[in-house]
């Protein structure tokens, strides 16, 4: 929607060429905002929110004094992405999948690769295009359709009056087999050679309109000012900022800053909340030209007592919150730093406007609480100490079975505690007092348990986290099991192993030989940043209203403690997070695209398409080989980039839907230039699942059309779904065995955006798994770590690819390590259609249409 200062720039702007006349414009929104349904042309039967608006320009001889007024109007359509089913920018690629059935529009603004299964087949109901070809007689990489398998047909698609129209194998828009001269895709030597098929206007005849190849592509802003759409997920360059320009870490300047449309389009800069992480100050959001010693983010390892880290400040209630443990975080050579500002729009040509809030959010803690109960106790520790943390950084345990120790060395002692097996660190027992005072190997009664898991590789650890020197301030008194206060525990940063990540192919006896049963891969250990999702709805609730510090920056411009209300909303909130940390060269990327390990760059690897092979192994990246002890690598940070962000107690999300006044209703939208991870149930209590073959329909998602139906999406580099039944502890302990990775039912409704894998091409015989160098497709976009074959997810939503991964890029394997797939239960969220239920911060593809002209004077 165009802002005041959009509409003023219309209003004062002066034609070249015309210095002899004066002119007096005016523009007027005519009518208020509405949905239509578009009609004829590209756009035809696609939703869209119509402004209409009218501009009258008077022109002035100042010669002659002769006037002219002429008036013209137009329609400004607002198309949102989350209409689709499925939105692909590049190739569409649906192989051989179990029986799948979507609904919602498709659309890629590539060519669309689809063969189904003999057994199962394709059913898409809605209508299907493609701004390049649609094939089904051979995969993308070359490789020959199965006879009896895959070369049956069975891709269906509705025809108008939805009734299931097959397209048969070889009747799509070009041939592959036989003769394929000329060779349509002879500009691109990475695919395959096919051939115009003469007979295609006559075969998609049957489908009425809703199978077609060779349309208009359908472009986001970004693109037609020639931005990789990546760019939407990345940190806003304004100054005030440093950025990776041209190579090298600068300052950002008035002509390297975004300009009007990159700064509206990114989500970093949509109405909300933004989280930033960085290993200096410097690299935070508007802290670039900070003078030393003035407020902008928090040091999270700042001297604390004898050690290091980050104690909350005090709320107003006496609520109690653990400081970090950033002993066991700090790489030599860089700091620790956070910012959390609201972020509310600016006008057409300035930078979001911003208020820091870090002290004030993390007041609410850093911690994930410690399971106190009936076998565990800690001296101190209130009954809701921890309970209120947002952004989650730590934790005192790691839910799952025993973490192997390395050796004689163990860095987690395993304990059921109120019946749920839990990994705690104990760093002493036999303690007689509280050890907060300093738990001295002199002293006795004071004996080592747990090691000191410090930062890996440890010869980037940091002096303290090398000296230890967590042994006082975060030290916890514990009474484990009733046995009396005798045990000294800390809380520790929190990763998980993802076994895509970690390994470049599917191989289990190969990793097996390589780690053993003590080692994981540190190319697999993501570093996360929980958000806790059910606490960030109490705070924008305003549960916690008039207990926030009254001493913050914030709270003193203010004149009062920060409240739900000062958050900003647009329908909703965006939370945007980036965490850069270990992000060398500071760009947002990964830079390790050697993903098929031979030091040779294949086209599909060069994600970020610029002709070079990342592999910094001295900064950012392990190699494959490089070994952790688990326990090492489930209880410490590293050196590395290699970040995550992960929603946790979601089946709730902030917002509400307002059934009485849809105009009201207000969504939550989640954005990472990370990969993000979603931990069970998200936005959905459960389903009325389907008991046919067919997909359990949207309105069956529960709640539905209640105050908690509420519009949602997840977008970042990648996203992976984790069940219901997902332990961290598990990821550890069996990292090449998906089967021993058992997933449960798990119902999940958001719209999502997200990157992927590039598909390879025959020529390159390296085999990530037994399905070669395919990307994974449609059915694979949504990442997944366990074994579903038990299990089934539900997913209502949109699935939107915008770009190929720049952080989680390991390739698309199974089923052995990594995933076995889940009776796929996936419906199109067509409460999307309606424009009072689309998620805050919706792409929108923009169509103007002038509909008169009409000249006023003579």
């Amino acid at each position: 929607v165009p802002s005041d200062q959009d509409v003023n720039n219309v209003k004062l702007g002066v034609p070249a060429g015309f210095g002899n006349y004066t002119f007096v414009n005016d523009i007027t929104k005519t009518n208020a905002s509405r949905s239509i349904i578009m009609t004829g042309g590209n756009y035809g039967g696609l939703t869209a929110i119509r402004d209409s608006w009218e501009i009258r320009t008077f022109a002035t001889s100042t010669a002659t004094d002769v006037k002219v007024e002429v008036k013209r109007r137009f329609y400004s359509d607002r198309i949102p992405i989350f209409q689709f089913g499925a939105f692909y920018e590049d190739d569409l690629e649906l192989n051989r999948p179990p029986l799948f059935t979507f609904g919602g529009r498709v659309h890629s603004n590539g060519n669309m690769w689809v063969t189904a299964s003999g057994r199962y087949g394709i059913y898409l109901n809605s209508k299907v295009t493609a701004a390049g070809e649609i094939v089904n007689d051979i995969w993308k990489p070359g490789t020959a359709t199965l006879a009896g398998e895959d070369d049956k047909g069975k891709v269906f698609v509705n025809d108008a009056t939805s009734n299931p129209q097959e397209l048969k194998t070889g009747e799509a828009s070009v041939i592959c087999t036989g003769t394929t001269s000329p060779n349509v895709f002879s500009s691109n030597a990475n695919l395959p050679p096919c051939r115009k098929n003469p007979d295609w206007n006559t075969l998609k005849a049957k489908f009425q309109g809703n199978l077609e190849s060779n349309v208009a592509p359908l472009n986001l802003p970004l693109t037609k000012i020639n931005m990789d759409l990546i760019n939407l997920f990345k940190r806003g360059k304004n100054i005030g900022d440093l950025e990776n320009i041209g190579g090298t870490v600068s300052a950002v300047t008035a002509a390297t800053q975004d300009k009007a449309v990159a700064m509206k389009e990114r989500f970093a800069n949509k109405t909300g909340l933004r989280v930033s992480l960085s290993d200096s100050q410097a690299k935070l959001p508007g802290c670039a030209s900070v003078v030393s010693g003035q407020p902008c983010g928090v040091r999270l390892d700042g001297a604390l007592g004898s050690s290091i880290g980050y104690q909350p400040l005090p709320m107003t209630d006496a609520y109690q919150t653990t400081p970090l443990n950033a002993t066991r975080m700090e790489v030599s050579g860089r700091q620790i730093w956070i910012k959390i500002e609201m972020v509310s729009v600016g006008s057409n040509d300035t930078a979001p406007q911003t208020k820091d809030v870090t002290q004030d959010i993390l007041s609410l803690g850093v911690t994930e609480r410690a399971p106190i109960g009936s076998d565990l106790a800690i001296s101190g520790y209130s009954a809701n100490a921890d309970s209120r943390s947002i952004i989650k950084l730590q934790r005192f345990s790691i839910p799952g079975p025993n973490i192997p120790d390395s050796g004689t060395t163990s860095y987690t002692t395993n304990y059921t505690l109120n019946g749920v097996s839990q990994n705690l660190v104990v760093r002493y027992k036999d303690v007689l007092s509280d050890p907060s005072s300093g738990c001295l190997l002199s002293v006795p009664a004071c004996n080592p348990a747990d090691a000191f898991a410090s930062p890996y590789p440890n010869a980037k650890a940091g002096s303290d986290a090398t000296l230890s020197k967590e042994d006082a301030v975060h030290l916890k008194w514990a009474n484990i099991k009733s046995s009396g206060y005798k045990y000294a525990i800390v809380p520790f940063p929190i990763s998980i192993y993802d076994p895509r990540e970690g390994r470049p192919n599917d191989n289990v006896s190969e990793a097996n030989t390589a780690f053993g049963s003590t080692n994981v891969p540190a190319a697999g250990v993501m570093s996360l940043v929980d958000i806790d999702v059910a606490n960030l709805r109490r705070f924008l609730n305003g549960d916690f209203n008039g207990t926030l510090p009254t001493t913050t920056p914030f709270a003193i411009a203010k004149g009062g403690s920060l409240r739900s209300t000062d958050v900003p909303e647009n329908a909703g909130w965006v939370l945007f997070v980036s965490d850069r940390r270990g992000d060398y060269d500071f760009d947002g990327e990964y830079d390790m695209e050697d993903i098929f390990p031979d030091g040779i760059l294949e086209f599909n690897e060069d994600v970020n398409h610029n002709g070079i092979l990342e592999r910094d192994f001295l900064n950012e990246a392990p190699q494959y080989s490089e070994a952790i002890p688990r326990g090492q690598a489930a209880t410490s940070d590293h050196l590395y980039y290699r970040r995550g962000v992960r929603l946790i107690n979601g089946s709730v999300v902030p917002g509400k839907y307002d059934s009485a006044v849809p105009s009201n209703t207000k969504g939550f939208t989640v954005a990472s230039e990370n990969g993000v991870y979603v931990k069970g149930n998200y936005n959905a209590t459960g389903a009325a699942v389907s008991t046919t073959s067919a997909p359990t329909p949207a309105e069956d998602y529960l709640p539905h059309n209640s105050a908690n139906h509420i519009p949602s999406a997840v977008s970042g580099d990648a996203v992976t779904i984790l069940s219901n039944n997902w332990t961290d502890a598990n990821s550890f302990v069996n990292p090449f065995s998906s089967s021993s990775r058992k997933a449960t039912d798990t119902v999940v409704r958001f719209a999502m955006i997200a990157g992927d894998p590039v598909t390879g091409s025959n020529s390159n015989t390296y085999s990530p798994s037994g399905f070669g160098q395919l990307n994974g497709g449609v059915h694979n976009f949504k990442r997944m770590l366990e074994d579903w074959s038990s299990a089934r997810l539900n997913y209502s939503g949109s699935l939107i690819n915008l770009f190929n991964s720049r952080n989680n890029t390991g390739f698309s394997k199974c089923c052995n390590t990594v995933y076995v797939p889940p009776t796929r239960d996936w419906t199109f969220d067509s409460t999307f259609l309606d424009a009072n239920r689309l998620p805050p911060g919706t792409p929108y593809i923009y169509s103007i249409s002038f509909t008169g002209f009409e000249r006023m004077t003579d």
